[in-house]
């Protein structure tokens, strides 16, 4: 197997990295026994699981009703303590609109089929917003230009430091010291 950087032939296929350019070499012996076609890699998705969008309703439902439970508890214990039913209307507004907007959430911008679990949850959500769901191993796409692109026909106009007109503007120089 060759270096498909350099060229430099290789010794072993387990080899990890080029010895030449330090090229990556994960992944390309499976790409050459593919014909040149990378190996797909489908998924697990689970037929069973749950959708983000029912897991978001039913997430708003719980909240919603959780709040019939809540918020006639919480009036009953500060009438009790003679206090502000500050509480109770806190609880009302989070559980009860919280609720309609977590469902309202969930139907509009949620997907309706299964995802795989890892691309599931608050930290994988967090990662592709904020570091981007590319593989590191991962050939660079065909429209990318390749790391090593270079110009080497591309014709300089160099000039030499004589062939340089002045400027026509002189320095200022003191022509009197003291």
């Amino acid at each position: 197997m060759y270096c498909p950087r350099c060229g430099q032939p290789q010794s072993h296929e387990q080899t990890r990295f080029c010895s030449k350019c330090g090229f990556l070499m994960a992944g390309v012996g499976e790409f050459v026994r593919n014909g040149g076609q990378p190996s797909v890699v489908r998924p697990i998705v689970d037929e069973n699981a749950v959708s983000p969008k029912k897991r978001g309703l039913k997430q708003g439902g719980i909240m919603f009703l959780s709040g019939m439970i809540v918020v006639p508890i919480l009036a009953i214990l500060s009438e009790l303590v003679n206090a502000e039913p500050v509480l109770a209307g806190a609880a009302a507004v989070i559980l009860f609109w919280g609720g309609i907007l977590r469902m309202v959430y969930a139907l509009i911008f949620q997907p309706g089929k299964p995802t795989s679990p890892e691309k599931s949850g608050l930290v994988a959500s967090l990662k592709d917003t904020f570091v981007g769901s590319q593989d590191p191993q991962r050939l660079p796409q065909a429209t990318q230009q390749p790391a090593d692109f270079s110009f080497e026909n591309r014709e300089f106009n160099w000039r030499e430091t004589e062939d340089l007109e002045p400027s026509g503007r002189e320095p200022n120089r003191t022509t009197r010291i003291g």
